[in-house]
């Protein structure tokens, strides 16, 4: 990680550079930052009376990330949707070691690993199912929610066909009411109110779970 972070300062971002990292956080075994593009652009518009006005205009885009030894390797938070520059950006830093795959999670496991961690227990009133197997050939995919667990019902309804559980949504109550969505693509969606150890929870919980199946991978975590 020190390694790293003197390879993403020499290619920080500065007001004459298009852009480049900034360094939040550095430890032994993980760092927090951000890539930074700068975009120039000239917005022009029409007034009442027909004439165009132009304005040139700044704008700044951020990718926040964090990268560790440990766990998923590569966590993005808050990500945008384009994500190109800055993983190119981390593979030109990293002298083009960065390797990323793609990532199948058990993500049932995934949310009863939240629950103990969180010791809050909680339930899964949502669940995405696809891929069900309906005949040979013929698949379906389900949308199963409920205001108790769905988990029980759930299994009723594949009754044993083949099928791929995509998303679940955990309810956790009491004092921390929130709401965790987690993918089977290693997504993490919460509530932007919830409790600082939230995501301290999901990312214990992924690399509990990832132990098991070790890879290259990216962790992306938005509220």
């Amino acid at each position: 990680m020190r390694v790293l972070a003197k390879r993403l300062k020499a290619n920080g971002f500065d007001d004459g550079k298009t852009n480049g990292f900034v360094l939040d956080r550095v430890r032994d075994d993980f760092l927090e930052a951000r890539f930074i593009e700068r975009v120039e652009y000239d917005d022009t518009i029409v007034d009442p009376f027909g004439k165009e006005i132009s304005f040139h205009r700044i704008d700044y885009k951020q990718c926040e990330f964090r990268a560790t030894v440990d766990g998923p390797g590569l966590e993005l938070v808050n990500a945008p949707r384009v994500i190109q520059a800055t993983i190119s950006g981390l593979a030109e830093a990293s002298e083009f070691g960065l390797a990323i795959g793609p990532l199948n999670l058990n993500v049932l496991a995934w949310a009863k690993g939240i629950q103990r961690l969180m010791n809050d227990g909680g339930i899964v009133d949502s669940v995405q199912i696809g891929a069900i197997e309906l005949a040979p050939g013929i698949t379906a995919k389900a949308l199963i929610r409920g205001t108790t667990d769905v988990l029980a019902a759930s299994n009723r309804f594949v009754d044993g066909k083949k099928h791929e559980i995509e998303k679940v949504q955990l309810k956790i109550p009491g004092s921390r009411r929130t709401t965790i969505i987690l993918a089977s693509n290693g997504t993490a969606r919460i509530d932007s109110d919830a409790p600082s150890d939230t995501v301290v929870s999901i990312r214990a919980a992924l690399q509990e779970l990832l132990r098991k199946s070790p890879g290259p991978m990216v962790l992306s975590i938005s509220s």
